[in-house]
């Protein structure tokens, strides 16, 4: 999957330690009905870190990593993304994922 913006590695690594991630990925890009194109993000947390609650931060981590990307993200964590995935398409997802961020 090739995109077409630019990142900013600064802002990426800031916004990665503070919500303790250690890794991001793009899966997908897609219109959903309503809301109009989205970027799926899958991330991994750094041992010891949790995901926000929905209402304890979750969203402003979304707000946040799309404001660096320039573009609406909707985000899911690896174990979301392989629970909801099947085993096969999630390793298709894996060869067609463009990693943004790892430490």
């Amino acid at each position: 999957m090739a995109l077409n913006i630019q990142i900013d590695q600064q802002k990426l690594a800031a916004f990665a330690d503070k919500w303790g991630i250690q890794d991001l990925a793009i899966f997908d890009t897609h219109e959903r009905e309503g809301e109009g194109l989205i970027t799926d993000v899958m991330y991994t947390l750094l041992p010891g870190y949790e995901t926000p609650g929905y209402f304890h931060g979750f969203f402003d981590m979304e707000d946040e990593l799309g404001a660096i990307l320039g573009r609406r993200v909707a985000m899911d964590s690896a174990n979301t993304v392989k629970n909801y995935a099947r085993r096969k398409h999630f390793e298709q997802l894996l060869k067609t994922m463009q990693v943004i961020y790892a430490r």
